[in-house]
């Protein structure tokens, strides 16, 4: 089957956090910063936009192979210059499977049901399936050859907000990388209490509003460098002193 993420299981103190981030976040709009789509009001997303000198007070949360339940640093060590959002169901698929991991999901489905007969009469449908699973687990026993199989979670529906941001990779040469990164979501489930989930984005608030080109030639700093601009028609020529 597919390698599964790593697991999480130790939780982030939101509560006592959630003070602190409250005093420095700031606020970004498309139109003043390089930002666009941003996700809308949404009870069940948390996130928030921190600038990058405050990123070192979170090292402790940043925990690679081994992330905490209920916080992502979506981008530590790496603030963003540009950042976007989009909506995509998230979903995998496993084409290579083993006869026993296909043995072992038919027998788990068929176990349920059965569960379920011990708890509450079945319907007609469900003890149709009941049946149908029997037929399936009985012929993949005696002919293991007979289904082609794989796993997927498409039918799940897993629907998240991705977060896609530009960082210098070497700010020295001003080259930039562009990564993606799901956004953690509250999540509820029938008859359970909400589990809250929290992101945190850092931004490099000297580029967040300056547009940097993604050609890495940085004409517009290059032309900077010459004081002197003399427009004529749809041509400038730009002048500085030798030695300058």
């Amino acid at each position: 089957m597919a390698r599964k993420p790593a697991k999480r299981t130790d939780e982030a103190p939101l509560d006592a956090l959630r003070t602190v981030l409250n005093t420095q976040l700031i606020q970004l709009s498309p139109g003043i910063n390089q930002i666009s789509n941003p996700p809308p009001a949404d009870q069940r997303l948390e996130y928030y936009f921190i600038p990058m000198q405050f990123m070192k007070q979170y090292q402790a949360f940043h925990r690679p192979g081994k992330p905490l339940k209920n916080l992502k640093l979506i981008n530590y060590d790496k603030p963003a210059i540009s950042l976007s959002f989009f909506y995509k169901h998230k979903y995998s698929i496993e084409r290579t499977v083993t006869h026993s991991d296909v043995e072992q999901h038919i027998r788990n489905y068929r176990d349920e049901l059965l569960n379920r007969s011990l708890m509450q009469q079945l319907s007609i449908a469900q003890l149709k399936e009941l049946q149908r699973t029997d037929e399936i687990l009985r012929t993949v026993r005696q002919h293991p050859d007979a289904y082609q199989a794989c796993f997927s979670n498409y039918a799940h529906n897993y629907y998240y907000w991705y977060c896609t941001y530009r960082y210098f990779d070497d700010l020295a040469a001003m080259t930039t990388t562009t990564s993606s990164e799901h956004l953690l979501k509250h999540t509820e489930r029938p008859g359970h209490e909400v589990h809250q989930r929290l992101n945190i984005i850092f931004i490099d608030p000297d580029y967040i509003s300056e547009a940097v080109p993604h050609d890495h030639k940085l004409i517009d700093r290059e032309l900077k460098t010459f004081p002197i601009q003399l427009k004529q028609g749809t041509t400038t020529l730009y002048l500085r002193e030798s030695g300058t």
